[in-house]
């Protein structure tokens, strides 16, 4: 009788994780080369978002892209592992309203291999263990996107 209970979880619990598994193995981002410049193209997600692997000041961070963000932003508790320095308090607009936090200047971030350093990034109360990767670090690239792919091109 236990079984018969047990036996759909289990179930479901493994279509869940080949789902997981399938869904970051589908979506890797590839780095190209094309003219003028290298160029990181990203297919979509299943939620739609684009994601990238990265790092802040050397600590690895999943950053989903946000071409409305101003900052690249962390949450508290990555800021934290980081150990990024206190910085500056600030408040920052976001879907759910304005929210406080802080500023820290002079970071680096990397993101699929590019890095840029002496970035400022926003330590907000976001919510689970990704990023932001905002306007600060995104305007270095010609952002463009079609049929489920966005594609990052190093501007020259």
């Amino acid at each position: 009788m236990k079984w018969n209970i047990h036996w759909p979880a289990g179930v479901l619990a493994l279509v869940g994780i080949v789902f997981f598994a399938a869904d970051r193995l589908t979506r890797t981002p590839t780095v190209v080369h094309s003219e003028p410049g290298q160029a990181i193209e990203i297919p979509a997600a299943r939620d739609g978002h684009y994601y990238l692997e990265g790092a802040v000041n050397g600590v690895p961070v999943t950053f989903m892209i946000d071409t409305g963000a101003t900052y690249v932003s962390v949450s508290e508790s990555f800021a934290r592992q980081a150990r990024l320095p206190e910085g500056i308090p600030g408040y920052f607009s976001t879907a759910n309203g304005t929210v406080e936090g802080r500023i820290v200047k002079d970071q680096a971030v990397e993101a699929e291999g590019f890095k840029v350093s002496g970035l400022s990034v926003a330590v907000t109360p976001l919510g689970g263990k990704k990023g932001l990767l905002g306007q600060n670090f995104l305007k270095r690239f010609e952002v463009s996107q079609s049929q489920s792919v966005m594609r990052l091109r190093l501007a020259r």
